[in-house]
């Protein structure tokens, strides 16, 4: 009887630590239809103003511009229209344009069903970026259009709504972290052919480690997200005392561009299949979900680990932290407060708002909660947040989790 009653136990024991996560899809309040939405594709191409010797181009990855015109003497427009619509108003632009001779001219750019978001960016090489003088632009009524003063010449002058972090230039940054706690791989494909990029990061062995996911880049325009994810990343494969104690116990899933395709194609919101991404975490109809959603689960029933946490690293018009009502019940209830009330004392310039909510839609935040019981989180940066300060929140954050999760959660 004794051993009859062992057996059942071992066998009660063995089937609770062999549990098999599915792929489900979640019934929430908020429905949103996230089959495809045909898009308006930019055509790519060369404007010349013949007899003004003034020439602009969208001939590279993240480029937006619809048309290039001239309006009068030294006053040209550029034409920005959005992928397809309804759409979030994050109008992107990015363009190059020169000159035969040294001259200074008006570039006036016309939203079409957009206003204006973006403090404007200039290169001279479409790597090394520089706000523009807030002297030298200025928006139109109802900052439907915005007009800028350029000095332009035979050298190329690269013209953005925010820093270009392309799909290449993401592989090279992630190529560019070469260290034995990394793993690389791509785990996928988008509509278009580009790699969906994963980096797989731990010391040693991957078994009995809980799991940490970090994303970045649903959304084409939110670069200043992209730039505090790697500073988080960068910070946490350190080499530091704090980071390897972390990298002992913890695994971090990372996938640092979710939408290369809107994001090469200068997309304002969405990706090929003129999806927000970012409201297909419950149905997976959009490729690029579906093929991460199956990749974090595919991992997790690998070793019988448990997600805690999952970061999500976005932009908007100002710092904010989404985070879930304090009623949700997660496996690491308490960390998002104490975790952002941590940054905050050690970083009195973040006056990013916390913003709770209800587990009612598809968004990645919510997936984390209703797959895994973890916590979610949707870190927004600022699109104006200065660079330095974005950079110190990403290393702090990273420092701070890292510690909450080693010695208290």
């Amino acid at each position: 009887m004794k051993k009859t009653t062992i057996l059942l136990a071992l066998a009660i024991t063995t089937l609770a630590c062999s549990k098999q996560h599915k792929l489900t899809e979640f019934e929430y309040p908020d429905k949103i239809d996230t089959s495809d939405h045909p898009i308006d594709p930019q055509e790519k191409r060369t404007y010349t103003i013949m007899g003004d010797g003034v020439t602009a181009d969208n001939l590279f990855d993240a480029a937006r511009m619809n048309d290039f015109s001239k309006i009068e003497a030294n006053h040209y427009q550029v034409q920005i229209n959005p992928e397809n619509s309804p759409i979030n108003m994050s109008p992107w632009y990015a363009f190059r344009i020169y000159a035969e001779e040294e001259q200074d001219v008006k570039v006036t750019i016309n939203y079409g069903k957009g206003r204006h978001r973006y403090w404007p960016k200039l290169s001279a090489d479409g790597k090394t970026w520089t706000p523009m003088d807030s002297t030298l632009f200025s928006s139109g009524v109802d900052s439907l259009t915005f007009t800028m003063n350029l000095s332009i010449s035979p050298d190329t002058l690269w013209v953005a709504a925010q820093e270009i972090i392309s799909s290449s230039d993401m592989k090279a940054w992630t190529s560019s972290l070469k260290s034995d706690k990394i793993e690389h791989s791509v785990i996928g494909k988008t509509r278009l052919g580009r790699d969906l990029l994963h980096m797989d990061i731990t010391n040693g062995s991957k078994e009995d480690k809980d799991i940490v996911v970090v994303l970045s880049r649903q959304h084409p325009p939110e670069v200043t997200g992209n730039l505090a994810m790697m500073a988080f990343l960068e910070e946490i494969i350190s080499d530091t005392k704090l980071s390897n104690q972390f990298l002992d116990q913890y695994r971090l899933l990372v996938y640092p561009m979710l939408n290369p395709d809107g994001v090469d194609l200068g997309h304002w919101r969405h990706n090929e299949g003129g999806i927000d991404l970012n409201r297909d975490w419950a149905y997976y109809r959009q490729p690029e979900v579906r093929q991460i959603c199956e990749d974090i689960i595919a991992k997790v029933n690998e070793t019988q680990a448990e997600v805690k946490l999952g970061l999500d690293f976005h932009s908007t018009w100002s710092d904010i932290y989404y985070i879930y009502e304090d009623t949700v019940q997660s496996s690491i209830q308490g960390f998002s407060r104490e975790w952002i009330g941590n940054i905050f004392e050690r970083v009195p310039e973040d006056q990013g708002r916390i913003s709770p909510f209800a587990v009612t839609s598809p968004v990645s935040k919510n997936w984390f909660y209703s797959q895994f019981g973890a916590e979610g989180i949707t870190y927004e940066i600022g699109d104006q947040t200065p660079r330095d300060l974005i950079k110190e929140k990403g290393q702090v954050g990273a420092q701070e989790m890292m510690k909450l999760l080693l010695n208290k959660y």
